[in-house]
């Protein structure tokens, strides 16, 4: 096997919007630079892939197609084995226009579509002899369950510290590593899943989160040559606080949770095994998915909030948003599903904000094979909860552009993921 890597810097200019937050945001400093981290892999009989993480809240659904068929284009492989996803940070460029709230840029858009496709040409040309390792590790303090059953039987996501609540569910624990080693057992990079949504920072500096941190120790560890392809698994309903046990956000606690998550990354090449062949296989499908409708309930809530003058920026937001989701009516989204086979891992890609239990499920039903998620790959069509968490007080369920599949989408990509998979055995 052959495998080049390479970052480049995204890193927009100051006075840019940070879309992520229900205010308007604008670019004041820089914590970290962001970047494009892209592994291409190729095999003895010419079998091509490319996977590659970007440090951005999410990336624009033409965008991302338009640069998935350049790469196969330019590198003379098929678009289903190109693989984009997003970090998700929070503090970074301005990718999407939501409500007052953050507005895109399209010249940024742009440079970002350019930079994505120079780094896989750049890994391509980088490509050399390496060998593949699998390692699995295990982090359960880091990630949380963020939607909660209040003891009064209200569901609330983000519920605060204190108060008898329990979460509705667990978190996928799991760290996925593919080592890429030099022939001379010295490491080169890595492909990395964990999931946890990337929001420890705020503010108004760009940074790459939590996946930066990780970054910069690997590259204490192992040299600044050193290129880790950081995947956020699908963590919709996970983030980093801690409200049961009352643990809370303090500065630079993206810092700690990366180097935590680094060192862990580390240990599991003491046990990490050869992967077992060359195999490079993807497949990728387009689905067509209904928007949900809004209630008469919240209809009337729409009226009544648009008509109070004292109403809140964010109720009058998502008023709006239900008055137009009426308007237009039932719409179909596009959107398309991608499963890659590398050697004994297959990478499951979902274009959304994906709630675990989708990973979970996937890694139940995936036989023979180790499992990683790809959180927001190729494009964004917004939350995918699960059914049983459509409910008031669930952020993640609430009606809006960040929030418009019926509840059962999660379930049909799922499904079509493993059809895909079982082609590529």
């Amino acid at each position: 096997m052959k495998c080049g890597l390479y970052e480049h810097d995204i890193t927009p200019a100051l006075n840019s919007d940070i879309p992520g937050q229900l205010y308007r945001r604008k670019a004041t400093g820089i914590r970290e630079r962001l970047f494009v981290h892209a592994a291409y892999l190729e095999n003895d009989d010419g079998e091509k892939a490319v996977v590659a993480s970007v440090d951005v809240i999410l990336l624009p659904d033409a965008m991302a197609d338009d640069a998935r068929s350049e790469i196969s284009e330019k590198l003379a492989m098929p678009k289903e084995h190109v693989l984009l996803a997003a970090t998700h940070s929070h503090t970074a460029g301005p990718v999407w226009t939501w409500g007052d709230f953050a507005t895109e840029d399209p010249a940024y858009i742009s440079f970002l579509k350019s930079r994505i496709i120079d780094a896989a040409m750049v890994a391509a040309q980088h490509s050399k002899p390496v060998t593949l390792r699998w390692g699995q590790g295990h982090d359960g303090q880091n990630a949380h369950y963020r939607d909660f059953i209040c003891a009064d039987g209200r569901y609330k996501t983000n519920p605060g510290i204190g108060g008898d609540k329990k979460p509705f569910g667990v978190i996928a624990p799991e760290v996925g590593v593919i080592h890429i080693d030099n022939l001379d057992k010295t490491p080169y990079g890595a492909i990395i899943n964990y999931a946890c949504h990337c929001d420890c920072v705020g503010g108004t500096s760009y940074s790459s989160d939590y996946p930066g941190a990780i970054k910069e120790r690997l590259k204490k560890m192992h040299g600044s040559q050193f290129v880790p392809v950081f995947i956020n698994g699908f963590c919709g309903n996970l983030n980093h606080v801690d409200f049961e046990n009352g643990s809370h956000k303090v500065p630079d606690y993206y810092i700690t949770m990366g180097n935590r998550l680094a060192i862990e990354v580390n240990r599991t090449r003491e046990t990490a095994e050869p992967m077992s062949s060359e195999t490079i296989r993807g497949a990728h499908d387009d689905l067509s998915l209904a928007t949900r409708e809004p209630t008469a309930e919240l209809l009337s809530w729409a009226e009544q909030t648009l008509a109070d003058r004292d109403a809140s920026p964010v109720d009058r937001f998502y008023a709006n948003e239900a008055q137009r989701f009426a308007k237009e009516g039932v719409q179909q989204v596009q959107l398309v599903v991608q499963a890659l086979r590398l050697s004994d891992v297959v990478l499951y890609g979902m274009p959304g904000e994906i709630y675990t239990e989708y990973a979970l499920f996937l890694k139940k039903h995936t036989l023979d094979c180790h499992v990683m998620t790809a959180n927001l790959a190729n494009g964004c069509a917004g939350y995918v909860p699960i059914p049983e968490l459509f409910r008031p007080g669930i952020y993640e369920a609430r009606l809006c552009s960040s929030s418009k599949l019926v509840p059962e989408a999660g379930q049909i990509m799922s499904n079509r993921l493993l059809e895909l998979e079982s082609k590529l055995r």
